[in-house]
């Protein structure tokens, strides 16, 4: 759910307000099923979950989750509950994170909640000194994400083909519910298409922290020297992320894709979709965006990113704008050499018209 920034502050607050955290011997926990649905009964409270900590219970448990969710779907809930009880470990300590007062997360004790909220106040206090603007923030079921940009250090790459003008910038992303880890990914913004292209992070924090005792998880010295030092770190990155001598490197990458020519865009589009699994839809529309750029390994860059705005999941969104980066950041030789593994192939592609 794409939101602007004020109305992800104020869900991020309501939900900080509405949260709960517990640790839970298994003993304690019972599946259900309740009005052809299935509720988790933790220490004689009942409570509905949300699709994800489904997926979680069934991974946790060894369950087939292809099995379990037609269990589900199929309305069999109460052999759902008895294959989820069946499997339940004996005591073993689990983490349960709750929200309005649903399950969202079932986890290892061992998980340390590292909250979107906490990053969000953060990254906004360090924003303030680099005048930056926030381009797009998303709140899903497993993560946040929020992308941001410097607008005043514009650079511009001349290419055969036009200029081509990049802003730097930072995608923040992060899952409460352990679909991840906690990121900051430097990026840059191609000004003229909103094209966004996302590098390796450049710091990544796993939830992992040390064992906890049952009942409420409750701040405690200890916990709040390690949040210090994590966030700190995170200032640190997010600072390092708008570096200069590092925006000019990235630049001069750009420059070198845009000179690399290539001569067939379906021979480019077919290996990309081949190497990366790319489905054949998105083959099709991503082959359809490459015959408006220029033929060269920016331009098949700038497709797959432009693909990315038609994702209307942030998470398939994102893992396209990383790919984008990927292609960009390729040496000539390496790109090349990916081209070549579909060369010689009879096969004549898939025909686009462009109107």
């Amino acid at each position: 759910m794409k939101l602007e920034l004020e109305s992800l502050a104020e869900e991020l607050e309501r939900a900080k307000a509405n949260s709960k955290d517990i640790i839970v011997d298994t003993q304690n926990i019972q599946m259900e099923s309740c009005n052809n649905d299935t509720v988790l009964n933790i220490n004689g409270e009942t409570y509905p979950l949300t699709d994800w900590a489904h997926t979680q219970i069934a991974e946790k448990l060894g369950i087939p989750v292809k099995y379990y969710n037609k269990m589900r779907e199929s309305g069999k809930t109460e052999l759902l509950a008895e294959n989820v009880n069946a499997w339940m470990p004996v005591r073993e300590r689990r983490l349960i994170r709750i929200l309005y007062n649903r399950v969202r997360a079932f986890l290892s004790d061992r998980y340390r909640p590292m909250d979107n909220y906490d990053l969000l106040f953060c990254a906004l206090d360090e924003f303030r000194h680099h005048d930056v603007e926030i381009h797009r923030c998303d709140l899903t079921e497993t993560y946040m994400y929020i992308k941001a940009f410097q607008p005043a250090e514009i650079r511009q790459i001349d290419t055969e083909y036009g200029t081509v003008s990049v802003i730097p910038g930072l995608i923040l992303s992060n899952s409460e519910v352990g679909a991840g880890s906690m990121k900051v990914e430097p990026a840059l913004l191609n000004i003229g298409c909103k094209n966004v292209f996302i590098a390796s992070a450049q710091f990544k924090a796993v939830h992992i922290g040390r064992r906890r005792g049952e009942g409420d998880i409750w701040a405690d010295d200890t916990l709040r020297l390690q949040d210090e030092v994590l966030w700190r770190e995170v200032r640190d990155t997010i600072r390092a992320a708008f570096d200069t001598e590092r925006f000019v490197r990235a630049v001069e990458r750009f420059s070198e894709a845009a000179e690399n020519k290539v001569k067939s865009p379906t021979i480019v589009v077919d290996s990309i979709a081949s190497h990366y699994s790319i489905s054949e839809e998105r083959k099709k529309k991503l082959l359809y965006y490459f015959a408006k750029e220029s033929p060269t390994q920016l331009g098949v860059a700038n497709a797959i990113t432009r693909l990315a705005q038609d994702e209307e999941r942030a998470e398939e969104q994102v893992e396209l704008e990383r790919l984008g980066y990927n292609i960009v950041a390729m040496k000539k030789q390496a790109f090349n050499s990916l081209i070549k593994e579909k060369e010689g192939d009879d096969s004549k592609g898939i025909e686009i018209t462009i109107e």
